[in-house]
């Protein structure tokens, strides 16, 4: 997806809200899986889990450029899905 939509604009962020499990460890894995575009953060301390109201793994937000939340996924969003959502935010 990043590189993708690199040249849009778009960021493609992870976060690890399982401060149990070092940030090394999430992103070793989805480097395997080929997601070597991704930046990673760490929320030791579950601001981001409390402000964007995440409920289980594998939550998918996508913000637009104004800042708004336009789509959010509680589960493993589609490559197809997430690709259509990215479209329309931007």
């Amino acid at each position: 997806m990043q590189q993708e939509f690199r040249s849009q604009g778009v960021q493609v962020l992870a976060i690890n809200t399982a401060p149990w499990i070092p940030v090394e460890a999430w992103r070793d894995y989805w480097y395997s899986k080929g997601a070597t575009e991704v930046s990673w953060a760490n929320d030791v301390d579950q601001r981001l889990v409390k402000s964007f109201q995440v409920t289980s793994l594998g939550t998918t937000i996508i913000i637009d450029r104004q800042g708004r939340i336009s789509y959010r996924d509680a589960g493993a969003t589609p490559y197809d899905v997430l690709r259509t959502e990215i479209e329309k935010a931007l």
